[in-house]
């Protein structure tokens, strides 16, 4: 049970959300997070030249267990950018 004290405090903190970032304060709200495209991006692409150094490094090294990581990362990378086309269309 919060105290009178701490429900003014909260109600403060809520208007200040509703203010200075209406979609944030909205999407709480609704209990959906915000999906934020320039990190999806920077994800996805993070994936791609992961996949593409351990396929190097598992061709140069004849192992195959790096070959198959990379393409797991791959695969990871072009649900990355699936994902973020899906959002931007």
């Amino acid at each position: 049970m919060l105290s009178h004290h701490e429900r003014v405090e909260l109600d403060k903190i809520e208007r200040w959300f509703e203010t200075s970032d209406p979609e944030l304060a909205d999407a709480l709200s609704r209990g959906k997070p915000v999906r934020s495209a320039a990190l999806l991006t920077a994800f996805a692409i993070l994936l791609d030249v992961a996949a593409c150094g351990l396929l190097v490094a598992g061709l140069v090294g004849a192992s195959p267990v790096l070959t198959v990581c990379s393409l797991f990362a791959a695969a990871g990378g072009v649900a990355a950018h699936v994902a973020g086309c899906r959002d931007r269309g």
